[in-house]
């Protein structure tokens, strides 16, 4: 292909299959999967962290969690696979 993005998402409500298209996307593509939710979970569940006392605080209040926040999580766990900038 003459053009291929360097980042995909894949968007959708609870229940209708993102995970799923993402192991076929990365099977077919060789994408690495990032999943928001599974980042914040594994933020929340990490002693000490100040973000995850954040995440947890928004999850009671029942509040979105910052766009910020899920961005920063994204792009720090996409440096550490070896993304540069796009």
């Amino acid at each position: 292909a003459l053009f291929a993005p360097s980042v995909v998402f894949v968007l959708g409500g609870p229940g209708v299959g993102k995970g799923t298209q993402c192991k076929r996307i990365v099977e077919m593509c060789g994408y690495r999967h990032l999943s928001a939710g599974d980042l914040l979970r594994a933020e929340r569940e990490r002693p000490g962290s100040e973000i995850g006392g954040q995440i947890e605080a928004c999850i009671k209040e029942g509040k979105l969690v910052p766009v910020e926040v899920t961005v920063g999580l994204l792009v720090k766990a996409m440096e550490a696979s070896g993304w540069e900038d796009g």
